[in-house]
């Protein structure tokens, strides 16, 4: 697998955020819910009634519990050694960046904690929403588009994520979808229908194995 350029999405993908959902859910007296909708993605609001959504996602969508989350194992090592070989890499996260309701900070420092290239050095880039309240894919799709897609061109590009809707966003800007299916929240089947070249992995273990077969 070659690449020069290498885009990843966050939650799901690089972090595991259970132990967010988990305590958000407590936050509101409802760890019950976590149960409920543990192997699948999403479905609070079946569940939680709109009042207790918006509390919810006013503590998930914070920096609040954002130490919790469990890096993907061998994802740091990974993005650290195509960094070494002078691999670009775009962070591309529905997290918000919003002023007075930044998770930006957070994001850093557990990137930083983690041991996963730091956003802020050279050949380095984290791009979130500038509102809580944007659509994750429409913003996706529309920087890739409008942004980077300018900025990519001539290079081989490969994008990761862990949502069909990541697959659609990075095809629609014309980079090669590689989707993680490490923690199981949707069906291969599904993730396999999210384009038209998706490429379905379980690990980023299985990811440096392709990576190091290409060398």
């Amino acid at each position: 697998m070659e690449f020069n350029c290498l885009i990843s999405d966050i939650d799901n993908t690089l972090a595991d955020p259970s132990e967010r959902l988990k305590r958000s859910l407590s936050d509101l007296g409802r760890p019950d819910v976590y149960e409920k909708t543990s192997d699948s993605f999403g479905g609070f609001a079946e569940y939680l009634s709109s009042e207790e959504m918006d509390e919810f996602w006013s503590s998930f969508l914070s920096e609040k519990y954002l130490h919790t989350d469990r890096p993907a194992p061998g994802a740091a090592d990974f993005l650290n050694e195509v960094r070494s070989k002078r691999v670009e890499l775009f962070y591309l996260t529905g997290r918000h960046d919003e002023s007075g309701d930044s998770m930006r900070t957070g994001t850093v420092d557990w990137l930083r904690a983690n041991g996963f290239p730091d956003p802020e050095e050279p050949g380095v880039e984290l791009f979130m929403k500038p509102t809580r309240k944007e659509d994750d894919k429409e913003y996706k799709r529309s920087l890739l588009k409008e942004r980077l897609s300018p900025r990519l061109t001539e290079q081989n590009v490969v994008g990761f994520g862990d949502h069909p809707d990541d697959a659609e966003a990075y095809e629609a800007g014309g980079v090669r979808p590689i989707l993680l299916d490490w923690l199981g929240l949707f069906s291969r089947q599904k993730l396999l229908a999210a384009g038209s070249d998706v490429l379905v992995v379980e690990s980023w273990a299985e990811i440096k194995k392709e990576f190091t077969k290409s060398k």
